[in-house]
């Protein structure tokens, strides 16, 4: 399978999402089986401006690939030219823009799901895009911005002609946020009418649901978000259970594991306080679902220490384990 050059080895490819599809995050979810992985959002603004922060946030060079990196702006100009500085300076295969985000700090500039509200204007900015860069380009975007206003279809067509090569669709209207559920109907008319690859979006948060989405919906790629955090190993289910019809949890060993590379990989990256900062906000989600789940998030959101968070992971998974025996 393939997006546009870009050989993209499984149908199930990693969400971008803010905060959490950093480096450390990408590398793992990578290593358990994903397709593809993005960047955080970028702001294009801030890359013409030479933000060295942005420019921080670039994968690293032995960042296993293949890796899009996303940007979102409501300036054709500016997002043609931090696109351009993207092809020429990142290490990436995809060169993603985002149509999609409904936060209102991004939509309040004209960016991001505003976009949605101008077919015409969002093709040109495709189009700008796609003359000004090498790299593949490909787009991610909503429903419509509203139920009044779903244009998925409309804008999907528009994008393909303005040379992307492919789209990924989120399910829901930038109104709903993240509420209510995902209409996969609206992805499976974009699929049919489409010659690019579609990667269909929302509410994919077990193996079965991934598969049976991937097949009513005519999509070649699904993309998973919220589902896949604190639980990376999903991608590799996904893989075994198309492969072979089954496929297997992780145990606690090894979730456990899994959190301490990750705490490991972020402090290596951003220093001690930066990175356990910045890991609380996944604590959280690999809890999900265990007996303590609460206490456990309690006691590591009060361990400033990397050696203390460290003991309580093993404390905790060593509790669980002795329970489930």
């Amino acid at each position: 399978m393939n997006i546009g050059v870009v050989e993209i080895k499984s149908p199930a490819v990693m969400a971008p999402i803010a905060g959490m599809t950093d480096q450390p995050y990408r590398r793992i979810v990578m290593e358990y089986g994903a397709g593809l992985v993005t960047t955080e959002l970028l702001s294009a603004n801030a890359l013409v401006r030479d933000s060295a922060k942005t420019f921080s946030m670039f994968p690293a060079d032995n960042e296993p690939r293949p890796v899009a990196v996303q940007l979102f702006g409501g300036d054709r100009e500016v997002m043609r030219d931090a696109c351009a500085i993207v092809d020429q300076h990142a290490n990436c295969d995809i060169i993603d823009l985002n149509f999609g985000c409904p936060v209102k700090k991004v939509t309040r500039c004209g960016a991001g799901a505003a976009l949605l509200k101008d077919v015409e204007n969002a093709g040109k900015l495709v189009e700008a895009v796609v003359g000004a860069v090498k790299k593949p380009v490909t787009v991610k975007i909503r429903a419509g911005w509203d139920f009044s206003s779903v244009n998925a279809l409309d804008m999907a067509m528009a994008i393909e002609q303005a040379g992307a090569v492919a789209v990924a669709v989120h399910a829901r209207t930038a109104s709903q946020m993240y509420s209510g559920e995902a209409d996969w109907g609206v992805i499976a008319k974009v699929a049919d009418a489409l010659k690019i690859p579609v990667i269909g979006n929302g509410d994919i948060d077990t193996p079965e649901k991934a598969l049976q989405r991937l097949s009513a919906s005519g999509c070649k790629f699904i993309m998973i978000g919220r589902g896949a955090l604190g639980a990376p190993w999903i991608f590799r289910q996904i893989n075994q259970l198309s492969a072979t019809g089954h496929y297997a949890k992780p145990g606690l060993d090894e979730i456990s594991s899994t959190i301490l590379r990750h705490l490991k990989d972020m402090v290596a990256l951003y220093g001690d306080v930066s990175g356990i900062k910045r890991m609380r906000a996944h604590f959280g989600y690999y809890a999900r679902g265990f007996r303590l789940a609460s206490q456990f998030r309690r006691e590591i959101n009060a361990e400033p220490r990397l050696e203390g968070l460290e003991r309580l992971i093993r404390e905790y998974f060593s509790v669980e384990s002795g329970a489930a025996a």
